[in-house]
């Protein structure tokens, strides 16, 4: 931690980098939680533009209240009073004592185990939406709320902190004059990405992530501002979201008809995502529902997927799967509700057999195809223009199962990517995660990622929705 601490340093008073005053640039070793809040308000409160807040080392969650602690030289991981409360933190950079002003522009960055509390597990806003952690400001974590951090064996810096040391010290190619929180969120997320790390996560609030601190090394000769998103690529005959041109239906590609023992079974309508400027999948529109997965119990040859009988097996389900189904028929009044108490495996099967009717090869989503979609193109916090919008299931807003469609689609056509249920999706690795919160879940957890205790795993506000590649 500490050649996090004094490589960062070293960057920030480097005057091709940004040149601050060595009076500036404090760092605080051993200090206590007293020493901590007093440096940080009195920045806070002298700062005339922005005030920059770094903390590296071990996070603890209060075992109590859920809420994020900063870890100090003596912290003991049980009573979280040894360690600073990121709340007092957060307090003190929005409101210094004494009426003093405060910095207009804050940026914290977090290098710690479930530093993703800071963004929305402690600062859910009393009404409807998770608030960012400080007013104004930007706030970058090395990690979601249920994940590690990283200090991988062998290398200098920890995981998070060493990328944004390479980006800070070589730059960017392609990238404007100055590097902004946005430009740089970005550019870590691809590094992580690519190094199957934990991602980092950021949140913002009004232009945020505009704000410059470092000069690009590599960049060009003009700033410029953060690209934004590129506009989803989608095929001929469909607009952004998959919505036919005269605003219809979500399309779909052609189906190939196979045989089928009864009539025609109602499949899930596909929307096209655009990943990258080369590549698009398809993204089921609603979560697969009580009606379509029974269609698919009712195909002879998935007889091993009825809830007895793969209960009885026990492999791939656990005893909760499709509570109150009978054999191949659900519970009254839930056709049109996403199913739910299904596992991994079960969903698997599902996608495989839709598949084949459908002549394209479904799975489940990856999580960055879920992020992307849910995204819609915006950047900063799309989240609480969705819950804003009143499209999203919510603890706080309806707080039950409601059938798909019942809340509006998002701007890309999709709907109840939050909220209703989690949606099933799958990790770098191939493992079942989970995105998206339900109708049971708080605002400030909408943006969080679960784990399944085990593949099998099967809970009444889970279900799953397709993907599939063009």
């Amino acid at each position: 931690m500490a050649r996090n601490v004094s490589r960062l340093r070293e960057l920030c008073r480097d005057p091709a980098v940004w040149g601050l005053a060595d009076e500036r640039c404090r760092v605080l070793r051993q200090a206590s939680r007293k020493a901590i809040l007093r440096t940080v308000e009195n920045a806070t409160a002298e700062a005339t533009d922005t005030v920059v807040v770094y903390y590296a080392g071990h996070g603890l969650v209060d075992p109590r209240s859920g809420e994020l602690h900063l870890a100090l030289p003596r912290s003991q991981p049980g009573p979280s009073y040894t360690a600073l409360r990121y709340e007092d933190l957060r307090s003190v950079l929005l409101h210094p004592s004494g009426g003093r002003p405060t910095a207009p522009r804050k940026v914290v960055i977090l290098d710690c185990c479930w530093s993703g509390l800071a963004l929305d597990g402690l600062m859910q806003a009393p009404d409807v939406a998770p608030a960012v952690a400080v007013e104004g400001a930007c706030v970058l974590t090395a990690t979601a709320a249920t994940r590690q951090a990283l200090a991988p064996p062998g290398e200098t810096y920890t995981a998070f902190t060493g990328e944004l040391i390479r980006l800070v010290a070589g730059g960017v190619p392609g990238r404007p004059a100055l590097l902004s929180m946005a430009t740089l969120f970005t550019e870590l997320t691809a590094a992580l990405t690519a190094k199957s790390r934990p991602l980092p996560q950021q949140s913002t609030r009004q232009t945020a992530g505009e704000i410059c601190l470092f000069r690009n090394r590599a960049g060009e000769t003009v700033a410029r501002p953060a690209a934004e998103e590129a506009p989803p690529r989608v095929p001929a005959g469909a607009t952004a979201g998959g919505t036919a041109p005269s605003g219809g239906r979500a399309v779909s590609p052609a189906r190939v008809r196979v045989p089928f023992d009864g009539p025609e079974p109602d499949l899930p309508q596909l929307v096209p995502v655009a990943l990258t400027e080369t590549r698009t999948v398809w993204l089921g529109r609603y979560p697969v529902t009580h009606a379509q997965f029974g269609a698919f119990l009712r195909d002879p040859a998935n007889a091993r997927w009825h809830p007895a009988a793969a209960r009885a097996a026990g492999t791939d389900v656990d005893d909760n799967y499709l509570a109150g189904w009978s054999g191949a028929d659900f519970p009254a009044g839930r056709a049109d509700h996403p199913v739910v108490a299904v596992s991994a495996p079960a969903a698997r099967a599902y996608l495989a057999w839709a598949g084949r009717l459908l002549g394209v090869p479904l799975r489940l989503p990856t999580a960055a195809e879920w992020e992307r979609a849910a995204r819609a193109g915006r950047s900063g916090e799309w989240w609480r223009a969705e819950i804003a919008a009143g499209r999203v299931n919510f603890l706080r807003s309806h707080g039950a199962l409601t059938p798909v469609g019942e809340f509006p689609p998002n701007p890309y056509n999709i709907g109840d990517l939050l909220g209703n249920v989690w949606d099933i999706c799958v990790d770098d690795t191939g493992a079942p995660v989970l995105r998206g919160g339900a109708y049971d879940t708080p605002a400030a957890r909408l943006r969080e990622h679960m784990s399944p205790r085990s593949p099998a795993e099967c809970r009444g506000n889970v279900g799953f929705r397709c993907a599939g590649d063009m």
